[in-house]
């Protein structure tokens, strides 16, 4: 049996908050290609968070948001669509790119946990390390596209298919630039592949130094009140 074509997945992910470190997913937008840069799916999959939308999203009348709120709260919550993400990011022979893979791939991870589903286990090349040229390119998503001249005017803004495909024109544009092959790229960059057990391992060490920190903060209260100055 033939081995499947290595295709590319290219996603983003807003959230209406991320307080108590959990993400409440949003919208889910992917561009899903071959190894070509050939397009093969597009979407964003819009979902009701179920929590508040951060007062920082919605000032200036919500020009954060790629929808109105009531749209976001109109649609079906995460659990609904999870199976169809799972299936999108663990799908055999398939490579998954983010702009800033690390905090993506942790707001996956948090989608599931908050519904207490199954955490996919899967990775992302973090494309915001590797699109990088000191003193050249450097700075947002949308910085590095305009500084490649890459013409995104038909995209709208922080809508996280069209975010996802900027990424994707983002690194096709750079592989050009710097004359590389996309599987050279990667075989070379071991070091920008974030799992969802990296998240979880630096997860888990944030946890366990805030918790050292109060210890030693709760320690010098204690020893403090036994100083005298008679």
């Amino acid at each position: 049996m033939m081995e499947s074509e290595k295709t590319f997945l290219f996603f983003d992910v807003e959230c209406a908050n991320c307080f108590g470190g959990v993400g409440k997913m949003c919208s889910f937008g992917y561009v899903l290609t071959d190894s070509s840069f050939n397009i093969l799916e597009n979407d964003d999959i819009v979902m009701n968070p179920e929590s508040e939308f951060d007062w920082f999203l919605l000032k200036n009348g919500g020009t954060s948001l790629a929808y109105p709120k009531s749209f976001f709260l109109s649609q079906k919550p995460f659990p609904f669509f999870s199976e169809r993400i799972f299936d999108l990011i663990c799908e055999k022979n398939r490579q998954i790119f983010a702009f800033g893979a690390l905090s993506d791939v942790g707001f996956v991870v948090t989608a599931f946990e908050r519904y207490r589903l199954s955490i996919p286990q899967f990775c992302a090349f973090d494309l915001e390390r590797f699109c990088k040229i000191d003193g050249e390119i450097s700075g947002s998503l949308e910085k590095r596209c305009s500084l490649l001249k890459i013409d995104n005017s038909d995209l709208t803004a922080h809508k996280s298919s069209d975010d996802a495909l900027m990424t994707m024109r983002l690194f096709r544009e750079f592989l050009k630039k710097s004359n590389l092959l996309a599987e050279t790229a990667l075989s070379s960059r071991k070091e920008l592949f974030f799992s969802s057990s990296d998240f979880l391992k630096k997860r888990e060490s944030k946890m366990q130094k805030k918790a050292r920190q109060k210890r030693r903060n709760e320690s010098r209260r204690r020893d403090s009140k036994t100083i005298h100055f008679d």
